[in-house]
């Protein structure tokens, strides 16, 4: 049984098997197709650029969530120590698929398989195996991105904050990013590893070091 987790324009329930998230997404201003010399790349290619960044770890830091906003019309700006990580078993083998477009707005549905998260205190949850009425997860969640074809984006400044509106050549952009990441379990595992190095409370260490453990077993 697969699960669906949708990325829209609007303030969303997500269901999930952690229970129900709220992604809160501003509204973007699509432009009309207009004529450019230099043809677009493509929704699908866009994701896929996007998912290998983001489940390399590519947005853990401040600077590379400041790069990874190239992708969206405006991306969120929490600081990235205090996101949730979501955790995948191999992005290499996830799946991506056009499942709707018109002329300025596509949807892009990417199948991964999630094995679990690390909440901000470095705690490591598992992806439950079962859902309601004992059905079991072969694969999931199910992630759908929602992008428009628009000239306009609102990029962010070095030091994390909103920048001004920029007028380009138009380009297909993710419409909304929420607060967490997705990544693969090898970039899990060299993440945790540094955080516990720069650690100081004991708790942290601690944590981290069961976080590890969990990663490190065969899957």
């Amino acid at each position: 049984m697969k699960q669906r987790i949708r990325v829209t324009y609007s303030g969303i329930k997500v269901e999930t098997g952690f229970g129900i998230l709220i992604l809160v997404c501003i509204a973007a201003t699509v432009s009309r197709t207009q004529e450019s010399s230099a043809t677009p790349s493509s929704p699908k290619v866009v994701v896929e650029d996007f998912w290998k960044m983001e489940t390399a770890g590519g947005r853990l830091t401040s600077a590379g969530w400041n790069r990874g906003s190239i992708f969206f019309i405006r991306s969120g700006t929490p600081p990235p120590a205090a996101q949730l990580i979501h955790v995948i078993r191999n992005s290499q083998s996830d799946s991506f698929e056009e499942t709707a477009r018109t002329a300025n707005w596509a949807e892009i549905s990417v199948t991964t398989d999630e094995v679990g998260q690390i909440d901000s205190k470095l705690r490591f949850r598992e992806a439950p195996k079962h859902g309601h009425q004992g059905v079991l997860f072969v694969r999931g969640p199910v992630i759908t991105f929602n992008l428009v074809l628009t000239e306009k984006r609102w990029p962010l400044n070095p030091d994390g904050s909103r920048g001004t509106e920029v007028v380009g050549s138009p380009a297909w952009l993710i419409t909304c990013s929420d607060r967490g990441t997705w990544i693969d379990v090898g970039a899990a595992v060299r993440h945790m590893r540094d955080l516990r190095t720069k650690a100081t409370d004991p708790a942290i260490k601690k944590n981290a070091d069961r976080t590890l453990q969990l990663l490190d077993r065969p899957r």
